[in-house]
C-alpha cells in the first residue's frame, strides 16, 4: 500500500536507512496522546510550477512548459525506479514497455491529478508500498467545484491544508465510517461526538468516497485508506472550521461545525516531509504500563519512550503495552533502542535487504541499563505499519511480546524522499524487510496473537475492546 500520501494527511513513515549508514528523510503521520489516537499532518509544501503553467482547457491540452515539466517528472521517475528500487528485477515486468504505454498518456493528460494519477498507475504496476509521486497541482479536489452539500449543511473552508483538527478519528468498523477516538475537551467532545457514532460526510464530501487507487488495493489497505481520507478532510488551519454529519448511537442524523484545535507541540519538520507532531501518551491502570506514540522518531519521541519504559521498570509494573495503533512507523532503527529495553539478550529483529546487501537488525541489551523483565504486548491494526510492524513481528518472533489486534498493513518496505523536476517529490522503496524467520511482512502484515475485532456496539458502549483484551493478558498469570 502507497501510504506515502494520495494526498491524504496520513503520510505514513518508512525504515530509516540508518542502520545502513544512509540517513533519509524521516517521514510520518501524527497519531496517539491515548490508545488509537490520530492527528492529520500537512500535506508536503510543493514549490509552484513556473508562471504561466496554470491548469490549461482541456480542449487545448497542456502547454509547451507543461509538457516538458511533466516529461521530466515522468523520466526522473522512472529512471529512479530502474536504477534504486531494491528489487532489480522489478517483479518480472517490462519497465521499458510501460513507460511506452504510460508516458504518451500522462503527457496528454487534461489536467495534472489526471498526469499524477497515470503516473502513479504506472507505478502501481510493481504492487509496492512506499512508492508513489506526488508534486503541484496533482490533488483532484484542488480543482473540484464545491461538493453538493446535505441540506442544512455549513459551510466548510479549507480542507487538508494544516496541522489543526478537531480532535477525532474516523476508521472503518464493521463496513462503516465510525468514529472511534475522540480527544478530551476538544471541538469535536464539545459537539457531542462519541465514538461509535457513524459519520457520512465532512466538510460536505461524503467520507466514504474516494478517488481511485493507482493500484488493486487489499481490505486492510482499503479500511487504512478511508481512515486517511477522513483524516484529510478533517485537517486544517487551527482555528478554522469543518463540517461534520454524522449519526448517533441510535442513528438519529446531527451535523456540527467543529473548530480545528492547534496541536498540543510544535511540529518537527523533515526536510521534504510535511511537518510532523510529536505526541507520546503515557498512562498505566493498576500494575501495567501504557506507551502510545504516534511516530518512531528518534528526536523526541525515542527518549520520551524510553523514559517510559524506565519508569515502569522502577514502579514493579507487571506489563508494558505499547499502543501501535494508527502508528505509520518512521526511523527502522529506532525500532532497535526501543527493543532493547525489552530483552535480556541479544536478539534479531529481522534483515533489510537492499538492492546490493542485506543488514541485519540486532538489538542487544546496554551496557549498565537494566532492561524491563515483564509481560509486553503490542497492540496494532490497519494503521500500524513499516518499523511499527518491524517492532511488533521481531518481538513476536523472539516470543518476547504478544501481539494483540488487527493486521497490521504490510507496508514494510524502506524507502527515501526526492525530489524531482518542477517541485514534485517521489517516495521510492530501496529495501525489502523479512522477520528473523524468513517472513516478509510487505503485503501479508503481521498477524495478532489475539486477534481483536472491533464493533460499533462495544465503543458505543464505552470499550476498547483491544486494550481490555491486552489487559487480559498482561495481569494473567504466566
Amino acid at each position: 500500500m502507497n501510504l506515502f500520501a494520495v494526498r491524504s494527511v496520513l503520510v505514513v513513515a518508512v525504515l530509516s536507512l540508518a542502520c545502513a549508514g544512509q540517513t533519509p528523510p524521516p517521514q510520518g503521520l501524527a497519531a496517539a496522546q491515548s490508545p488509537d489516537a490520530a492527528r492529520p499532518t500537512d500535506p508536503p509544501a510543493f514549490a509552484p510550477l513556473s508562471a504561466g503553467t496554470g491548469p490549461a482547457p482541456a480542449a487545448m491540452g497542456p502547454s509547451k512548459v507543461r509538457l516538458q515539466i511533466r516529461e521530466a517528472i515522468f523520466t526522473a521517475a522512472w529512471t529512479a525506479v530502474r536504477d534504486k528500487d531494491f528489487d532489480k528485477t522489478l517483479a518480472g515486468l517490462d519497465w521499458q514497455a510501460l513507460r511506452a504505454k504510460y508516458q504518451p498518456l500522462a503527457l496528454a493528460a487534461p489536467d495534472e491529478p489526471t498526469f499524477y494519477r497515470l503516473l502513479n498507475e504506472m507505478l502501481g504496476a510493481l504492487r509496492q508500498s512506499h512508492l508513489e509521486v506526488h508534486g503541484p497541482g496533482d490533488e483532484a479536489e484542488a480543482d473540484e467545484p464545491e461538493p453538493a452539500r446535505p441540506p442544512g449543511s455549513a459551510e466548510v473552508i479549507e480542507v487538508g491544508t494544516g496541522t489543526g483538527d478537531p480532535g477525532m478519528i474516523v476508521r472503518s468498523i464493521e463496513g462503516k465510517p465510525t468514529v472511534t477516538w475522540v480527544r478530551p475537551e476538544s471541538s469535536a467532545a464539545r459537539a457531542g461526538l462519541r465514538p461509535g457514532y457513524l459519520v457520512t460526510h465532512i466538510g460536505g464530501r461524503a467520507v466514504g468516497v474516494m478517488p481511485p487507487s493507482s493500484r488493486p488495493l487489499r481490505p486492510v489497505e482499503e479500511r487504512f485508506r478511508l481512515r486517511r481520507h477522513a483524516a484529510h478532510l478533517l485537517s486544517g488551519p487551527s482555528g478554522s472550521k469543518v463540517s461534520v454529519r454524522f449519526l448517533d448511537g441510535d442513528d438519529k442524523v446531527h451535523e456540527a461545525m467543529l473548530t480545528r484545535d492547534p496541536p498540543a507541540r510544535a511540529a518537527v519538520q523533515a526536510l521534504l516531509m510535511p511537518p510532523v507532531v510529536p505526541e507520546v501518551g503515557i498512562s498505566h491502570m493498576g500494575e501495567v504500563g501504557i506507551i502510545a506514540f504516534n511516530f518512531f522518531l528518534l528526536e523526541p519521541i525515542l527518549a520520551e519512550v524510553q523514559k517510559a519504559i524506565e519508569g515502569f521498570r522502577r514502579s514493579g509494573a507487571k506489563a508494558i503495552v505499547f499502543d501501535l495503533r494508527g502508528n505509520p512507523g518512521g526511523f527502522g532503527g529506532m525500532a532497535i533502542p526501543v527493543a532493547a529495553r525489552l530483552i535480556a539478550r541479544e536478539t534479531s529483529l529481522g534483515t533489510i535487504q537492499f538492492r546490493d546487501f542485506a543488514n541485519d537488525l540486532v538489538a542487544a541489551p546496554s551496557l549498565g541499563v537494566k532492561s524491563f523483565s515483564g509481560k509486553v504486548i503490542i497492540l496494532t491494526d490497519e494503521g500500524s505499519a513499516s518499523t511499527s510492524e518491524i517492532l511488533a513481528a521481531g518481538l513476536q518472533e523472539a516470543k518476547r511480546a504478544l501481539v494483540v489486534g488487527e493486521s497490521t498493513a504490510g507496508a514494510a518496505l524502506g524507502s527515501t524522499i526526492e525530489a524531482l523536476p518542477g517541485g514534485a517529490v517521489m517516495q521510492i522503496p530501496v529495501a525489502g524487510f523479512k522477520t528473523p524467520k524468513g517472513i516478509a511482512i510487505e503485503g501479508r502484515g503481521v498477524q495478532p496473537d489475539r486477534r481483536v475485532l472491533e464493533t460499533r456496539a462495544a465503543l458505543l458502549a464505552g470499550h476498547d475492546p483491544v486494550l481490555d483484551e491486552a489487559l487480559v493478558l498482561a495481569r494473567a498469570a504466566k
